[in-house]
């Protein structure tokens, strides 16, 4: 009998169970650490789209170049 570690796919790989956890997180005020290049403006959209404008906007800030 092998035991293996479970597999866990990122928001870049289109988990939407992982992008509905980092949206529920950043709704709740944390979770900023598991935003990435490649979830950032999805979960930007949703914000949106959820009347979370301050959410959506810092998002697309941290989307921006500097």
């Amino acid at each position: 009998m092998s035991t293996s570690l479970p597999q866990t796919q990122s928001p870049a790989n289109g988990n939407t169970g992982d992008i509905d956890h980092v949206y529920q997180q950043l709704v709740k005020g944390v979770g900023r650490e598991l935003v990435t290049d490649a979830n950032a403006e999805e979960l930007a959209r949703r914000a949106e789209k959820d009347g979370h404008t301050i959410l959506a906007t810092e998002l697309r800030e941290w989307q921006a170049p500097c």
